[in-house]
């Protein structure tokens, strides 16, 4: 069976953002990027929920975005680095769809993300390594697990393509 949802899972730098969009072009399906989602709810960045409300607050949040995605079909979602972290979220999402984890090693992601306070969780190297070894094991939980390191957006897309509806 063929999925109607797609959950593009990963580290903070691993590509979710720029994949999601060309796959949803390829299928022809929407993309919703679920951390916009949840700002576009809340009429604030992300940042500013953290600083106000607190991490907990804004995993809550999270949740209802990603539940509100039963009603929808046929869309790709990149979610945030820690939505699929949290195992109702993880229940949620097998539930609804596909995940599909990209998996990109931490100093690839060092190198493409800068440590310049826009992302909250993003503050310094050593909590960076300790979150991606945190995170990780969560991750490898996805349905496809897809080695990025060394592929373009375009070449991602087809490998996903490839592995959802052509095998």
């Amino acid at each position: 069976m063929k999925p109607s949802r797609i959950f593009l899972v990963g580290f903070m730098g691993a590509g979710k953002s720029t994949v999601g969009p060309m796959l949803a072009r390829r299928l022809g399906w929407e993309f919703i990027d679920l951390d916009q989602e949840v700002e576009n709810r809340q009429k604030r960045a992300i940042r500013e929920i953290f600083e106000k409300q607190g991490e907990s607050y804004f995993r809550a949040l999270e949740t209802a975005a990603i539940e509100s995605l039963a009603d929808k079909a046929d869309c790709v979602v990149a979610l945030g680095g820690g939505a699929f972290v949290a195992e109702p979220n993880r229940s949620l999402i097998h539930r609804l769809g596909v995940s599909v984890f990209l998996d990109l090693p931490l100093e690839k992601v060092l190198d493409r993300c800068q440590i310049d306070g826009t992302r909250p969780l993003f503050r310094d190297e050593t909590e960076i390594r300790q979150l991606y070894q945190k995170r990780l094991p969560h991750y490898q939980g996805s349905n496809l697990r897809i080695d990025v390191s060394t592929l373009r957006p375009d070449q991602i897309v087809d490998v996903i393509v490839d592995k959802l509806f052509h095998s």
